[in-house]
């Protein structure tokens, strides 16, 4: 009898690991979709107005309908992150960073090139990163050979930008440096973004609250910008602005948070890599951009090494023995 409680709670166990991963996979491939429709939207209105502009609009909305939301559930749950202040501060920096790069770095380059960088080369830094600033997590080597194997791809991406290749055609050079530099300084901060998600998550603070306080260094940064900036048209960057805060910022954020919650840092920077995929499709509206075979074939490559990184991940979950549950002393 004793053996079989032990299984049956050790089978429990299993299926409710495998539960919380399906639970994740489905708002991150959620939030692989909202982020490309981002990326393919905001760099056809940087054509006509500033990073900056719509940044500023689309952070500050989106800041004050979380704001909004923690005070209508009562507001003093944010005290809670006092305890995590570090983690909160390292989250606004790492949150500022990525975003402010992603607008910069679309508007110099394709927004499939961007988004497969900036979001690929994710797991690569999670793999060094991961088990410094978040003690206990685990990397599989078949995810190293993997995370490597995208940096080459992204590394013939880049060239193909520079070259000509791309879905942008021929551009030149110092818009071609100045994207790249924005684009691993997103992924950078993105990979970094994620670790300190996951680690609030296991701190037990709800997305909510993360949600309503990570943005105010951001915000900040943009409005600095936009003062600087000479004859910065805030009225024709509101509906812009209102546009990416729901689909870029708001929605995909929440459902990302959501995700982290039941996934591995490694596992979620591989599933939101699919990204560049749907970002390569959408941009085919766009008509100020090109087909690329170049472009797609280094999207597709890169999304079949993802796919082979999130079943490797996902076996490995499934064949993980069960925590050791305590049986009491008088079952027989």
């Amino acid at each position: 009898m004793r053996d079989e409680a032990v299984e049956m709670r050790g089978s429990i166990v299993s299926q409710n690991v495998l539960g919380g991963m399906r639970r994740g996979v489905v708002p991150l491939l959620a939030y692989a979709i909202l982020t490309a429709a981002m990326d393919v939207y905001a760099g056809n209105r940087f054509e006509e107005l500033s990073p900056a502009s719509i940044a500023a609009v689309s952070f500050t909305l989106t800041m004050v309908f979380f704001l909004a939301v923690e005070w209508h559930r009562g507001g003093g749950s944010l005290g809670e992150l006092r305890t995590h202040r570090r983690d909160l501060i390292a989250i606004n920096i790492t949150t500022a960073v990525t975003w402010l790069t992603t607008f910069y770095a679309l508007a110099y380059l394709e927004p499939a090139i961007v988004n497969v960088v900036g979001l690929a080369l994710g797991p690569v830094i999670t793999v060094f990163a991961g088990s410094w600033l978040r003690r206990g997590s685990t990397v599989l080597a078949t995810e190293v050979v993997v995370s490597i194997a995208i940096c080459a791809l992204l590394g013939a991406l880049v060239w193909g930008s520079f070259t000509g290749r791309s879905g942008l055609g021929d551009m030149a050079t110092s818009d071609a440096v100045a994207g790249l530099v924005f684009t691993v300084a997103c992924a950078v901060g993105s990979a970094v973004n994620i670790i300190y998600m996951k680690r609030l998550s296991d701190a037990g603070c709800a997305p909510g609250q993360v949600l309503a306080t990570r943005f105010f260094l951001m915000s900040g940064i943009a409005w600095v910008l936009v003062a600087f900036e000479d004859g910065a048209d805030l009225q024709a960057a509101f509906l812009p602005g209102l546009i990416v805060a729901i689909i870029g910022v708001g929605l995909p954020i929440y459902v990302l948070q959501i995700g982290i919650k039941h996934t591995e840092p490694i596992t979620t920077s591989l599933l939101v890599a699919l990204s560049p995929l749907f970002a390569f499709v959408m941009q085919l509206a766009d008509g100020r951009l090109r087909f690329s075979i170049f472009t797609l074939a280094g999207v597709l490559l890169v999304v079949a090494l993802v796919v082979v990184g999130a079943v490797v991940r996902s076996r490995h979950t499934a064949a993980a023995p069960p925590e050791p549950v305590a049986v009491a002393a008088n079952e027989s």
